[in-house]
């Protein structure tokens, strides 16, 4: 009887976590999640340009940056929030329509304030700012034009990338110091988008660091680099890609290791998973060495294991993914409703409002 019963016992503890999962957007067709063993595919939002989406400590709710276009060539991002079954969605910042633009939202490790990053001037300045959700008062921490901002897991610290450099501060936006160094100085291609960049002086070898994700213990940091060359073209100038890389690196910026991951796939996204076991990355393939006109625009999810540097895709070809997020089904709700699950040929030929 007493075998029955932990028998009993062990099989509820179990019943009522769930499976560890990634959110992730798909531009132009929405946000998702899904299972990490590739199960599950689940669509949240639809046919809306939802992007940079991150699980609340807790796995109850998800951040994201929404865009608006305001005129065909230009759009105004907000930083919404909903539950993780899709509903309870709501707009948490109201940037000025033109002017300002918030972007890169993450959750502190409490869940109680949200990180993110406001463009003002048509992005020549920018801000690293925190949200309260309880008040929505918005406090600024420091005026560094930062990208993809993040805590570290004891909320001393925030992670950064500046001007193709990775840094590091106190999480009051006080001594902020260089961390991992790039190699000239790299500059965002318009102000409404932070992801492209744009190549220094012809013929000069760019190194540029980013996407910086801490471990969840906190004492060692993922992040991307990308080696290119500038070169003329036109009027212009753009960049021939010679490497992108997957790297990691203690705290304090020692002990840097790159990933045995192939140099031609350019990453969107990457996170940490499997309790520091594994990392997840989302990218396409090109080609080294030579101007890429016709780009390769599906972006698959991938698994990469450290120990073992096996790689696997999650899902097949049709689970593109921008950015990913990764989260433990120990810190997921238990059985969330509302939830959409679906076929992404159902979504392409999908035509219903959007949501």
């Amino acid at each position: 009887m007493r075998a029955l019963i932990i028998y009993l016992c062990f099989i509820l503890m179990f019943s009522t976590v769930g499976n560890a999962k990634f959110v992730f957007d798909s531009i132009y067709t929405g946000l998702f999640i899904i299972d990490d063993d590739g199960s599950n595919f689940t669509r949240l939002i639809k046919k809306s340009i939802a992007r940079d989406p991150r699980w609340s400590p807790d796995g109850k709710q998800i951040v994201f940056e929404r865009d608006r276009f305001i005129n065909a060539n230009r759009s105004v991002g907000s930083i919404w929030i909903m539950d993780t079954d899709g509903t309870n969605l709501r707009q948490i910042t109201a940037p000025v329509p033109g002017s300002e633009s918030d972007r890169y939202p993450s959750f502190s490790p409490d869940g109680q304030q949200i990180l993110f990053v406001r463009y003002q001037d048509r992005g020549k300045n920018k801000s690293i700012n925190i949200l309260n959700l309880e008040t929505g008062q918005i406090r600024k921490i420091s005026e560094i034009s930062a990208h993809w901002p993040e805590w570290s897991p004891d909320g001393q610290q925030i992670v950064f990338s500046f001007n193709g450099d990775l840094w590091i501060m106190d999480a009051d936006g006080n001594n902020a110091r260089q961390l991992i160094p790039g190699q000239e100085e790299v500059m965002d291609a318009d102000g409404n988008d932070a992801h492209p960049l744009l190549p220094g002086p012809e013929g000069v070898m760019n190194i540029v660091q980013s996407r910086p994700r801490w471990s969840s213990d906190g004492q060692q940091i993922l992040y991307t680099q990308a080696e290119f060359i500038s070169q003329q073209f036109g009027k212009g100038i753009v960049h021939i890609d010679k490497a992108h890389r997957y790297m990691i690196c203690d705290r304090n910026g020692e002990n840097i290791q790159a990933l045995n991951i192939p140099e031609n796939l350019k990453p969107t996204g990457v996170d940490w998973m499997d309790n520091g076991e594994s990392v997840v990355f989302s990218g396409n393939e090109i080609e080294l060495d030579k101007l890429n006109f016709m780009v390769n625009l599906t972006k698959n999810i991938y698994k990469y294991h450290i120990a073992t540097e096996k790689i696997t895709q999650i899902g097949d070809d049709q689970v593109e993914g921008y950015w990913v997020d990764w989260i433990s089904g120990s810190a997921l709700p238990v059985s969330p409703k509302g939830k959409m699950q679906t076929q992404w040929g159902e979504i392409k030929k999908d035509t219903s409002p959007s949501k």
